[in-house]
This record gives structure tokens, C-alpha cells and sequence, in this order.
């Protein structure tokens, strides 16, 4: 299997019901936020159906990683730390993804948001031609 990543870029002003359903079970409630996906034909669906607000490209490995060790959140709003993942058993944050990306593990049973809240990108969003990859590296480097 592959990882997706996909990152909403609009709003939600005057966003339809169905869609705004569909970005809801996507975890993408607000503009710039990101999530990691398990790619499968139903969540490639919903990104079609999604696809006027939100972006995504396919996540190579060590950028999944670079995103949790950055971005990542517990539920009480705390940084994914090393010590966490230790004490649910998960060595480091390489095995965190692979057993995501495997279908081992969900995040939220163990405690971890299932989406990433970024600042805008660096110069903004530009108009003409633009991968996630790219805006997400953006976005990161805004961050820090």
C-alpha cells in the first residue's frame, strides 16, 4: 500500500453538505489542514468529490515520517514525542508509519490526531501549477 497526503486549500464558506460531510470524515476541518491517508479506491473517491478544496499527492515514506516528527499532535494537543510512542509500544516514528501504512494500527485508538495543523506556505499559494508535496514542504518550512 501507499500513503496519501492531502491538505485542504479553501475554506468553508459556502461549501455543499455533501462535500463538507466528505471533508469532515477526511479530517479536514479547516483550511491548511493536512492528513495522512491509507490510498484505497473509497478514499481516492472522497478526494474526488473534495476535489475543489483540497489537494493531494502520494507521500513518499521519509516525508511521512519528516510530518510526524515536525507536525504531529497528541490528543491533549501535546508534540508526538519519542517517550509517547515508547510508552504505546512503537520503537521510533519510522515504525509508526509503516504500521499505518500497513492498516496495523489506527492513530486515534492510540491517541494521536489523525491530521496535521500547518501555517499558510511561505509566498503564499501560488496560481499556476502546484504539487502537495511542494506546498506541504512549504508549509512545514513556514513553521519552524
Amino acid at each position: 500500500m501507499s500513503l496519501l497526503i492531502a491538505i485542504r486549500t479553501k475554506g468553508t464558506i459556502n461549501v455543499r453538505k455533501d462535500v463538507k460531510k466528505t471533508l469532515e470524515m477526511l479530517h479536514l476541518k479547516r483550511r491548511f489542514n493536512a492528513t495522512v491517508l491509507r490510498d484505497s479506491p473509497v478514499v481516492r473517491g472522497m478526494l474526488q468529490k473534495a476535489k475543489d478544496y483540497v489537494i493531494w499527492q502520494e507521500l513518499p515514506f521519509e516525508k511521512a515520517v519528516e510530518l510526524f516528527q515536525k507536525r504531529g499532535k497528541v490528543n491533549d494537543q501535546r508534540p508526538l514525542t519519542l517517550e509517547y510512542l515508547n510508552s504505546k509500544g512503537i520503537n521510533d516514528f519510522e515504525t509508526l508509519v509503516k504500521l499505518y501504512d500497513e492498516g496495523k494500527i489506527k492513530l486515534k485508538l492510540i491517541g494521536i490526531k489523525p491530521y496535521f495543523g500547518l501555517p499558510p506556505p511561505k509566498k503564499g499559494i501560488p496560481r499556476n501549477k502546484y504539487t502537495a508535496l511542494d506546498l506541504l514542504e512549504r508549509m512545514i518550512q513556514n513553521g519552524n
